[in-house]
């Protein structure tokens, strides 16, 4: 399972610094770096936590040359943005087929990889309108089950302190 990880990372990392040569860019240590954070994660990262996390192995590093790259990444179809409002920018490495699970509340990305019925609808929808589907993203968006779990004990809390009676004093 470990050789087959990292072989796919080996992959995606050749595939991102192809696109970034591709779209005639060099390919700078800082470059490097980005692909390399992108092709090792499992996550969904942020330009923000990108940055983050290279800036201490690689101080040269520019929240620009982040920002660029990612755009070039997500303009060529190696990566796919995932927008969910303002500052909530994040971006999806994995190519598999599967569904983004968004949490509203605390905006972690989870991927689920069970069978969504994906190829049942693109073949309906190719027997149907003509359509030739190339790839298909699902995301879900709701709450996920810690913060489902938090928002029902903030509800009882305040059911709790409604009902209790007021502690003041009538004059």
């Amino acid at each position: 399972m470990t050789t087959d990880f990292a072989t796919n990372n080996q992959l995606k990392l050749k595939h991102f610094l192809h696109t970034l040569q591709q779209a005639g860019l060099r390919l700078t240590s800082q470059r490097r770096a980005i692909c390399e954070f992108l092709a090792n994660t499992d996550r969904h990262p942020s330009a923000y936590q990108i940055f983050e996390s290279l800036a201490t192995t690689h101080p040269d590093i520019s929240r620009a040359t982040v920002y660029n790259t990612l755009n070039t990444l997500q303009e060529l179809g190696a990566i796919v943005e995932l927008s969910f409002g303002s500052d909530h920018t994040h971006y999806e490495t994995n190519p598999a087929p599967h569904v983004n699970l968004i949490c509203l509340r605390c905006h972690r990305i989870i991927d689920y990889h069970g069978d969504p019925g994906i190829d049942a609808l693109a073949q309906r929808v190719l027997a149907e309108t003509g359509f030739q589907t190339a790839a298909a993203k699902i995301d879900l968006v709701g709450f996920c089950e810690e913060c489902r779990s938090q928002r029902t004990q903030e509800i009882r809390a305040l059911a709790r302190d409604a009902a209790r009676p007021s502690l003041r004093k009538e004059d």
